[in-house]
């Protein structure tokens, strides 16, 4: 092959490397801007009037569930994320909380939250409660979960306040409920 005829194949092959890559940067894109699309979004100025204490008891795997703090934030999904703790944890330790404690996410595919109306269960945007007991399982539940905003507010300083309920259920053979208000500090992202 001449050296002419070489460098020609090269400078192609280049160029279809540089194209190649090109498509699947904008095909990366492409899927990334849905998830984007899809973030909660959060008021610009608090919403509601609602003022409920963190009050509520429930049934965790069979053992009881007494709530005494709560700690709302934007998960890493995006969704709304309120924890219901047995006893104060700060927003640097959610993460690293030790069970029991309950966990509602509230999901909306990007549309805003509702504020004195359960969140939708829709199959589009939904509401998931998770039971951690003590262990390292925990378990997921979406029929029969409710959760109410009566007042979001994201300042830095913001609490959040509503009402969530999970009816009586058995869930892989153990016994799940709750139903109780909450004034939750609000961490922002998570």
């Amino acid at each position: 092959m001449e050296a002419g005829a070489w460098q020609e194949t090269a400078a192609r092959r280049t160029l279809q490397g540089v194209r190649g890559l090109a498509f699947l940067g904008l095909a990366l894109a492409a899927l990334l801007v849905p998830v984007a699309a899809a973030k909660t979004p959060l008021p610009s100025s608090p919403q509601g009037s609602g003022a409920e204490p963190t009050a509520g008891a429930g049934i965790v795997a069979g053992a009881p569930f007494k709530v005494r703090a709560a700690l709302a934030q934007i998960g890493s999904f995006d969704d709304i994320e309120v924890y219901l703790f047995s006893k104060p944890v700060a927003c640097s330790e959610v993460y690293f909380a030790d069970p029991p404690y309950v966990k509602a996410h509230v999901h909306t595919e990007g549309t805003p939250l509702l504020v004195g109306k359960p969140s939708l269960q829709n199959g589009r945007d939904f509401v998931q409660v998770d039971f951690h007991p003590k262990g390292p399982k925990y378990y997921a539940i979406q029929p029969g979960a409710s959760v109410t905003f009566t007042r979001v507010d994201a300042r830095k300083t913001g609490v959040w306040h509503g009402r969530i309920t999970v009816k009586r259920q058995r869930f892989e053979g153990k016994l799940f409920a709750y139903e109780g208000t909450f004034a939750a500090r609000w961490c922002g992202r998570g």
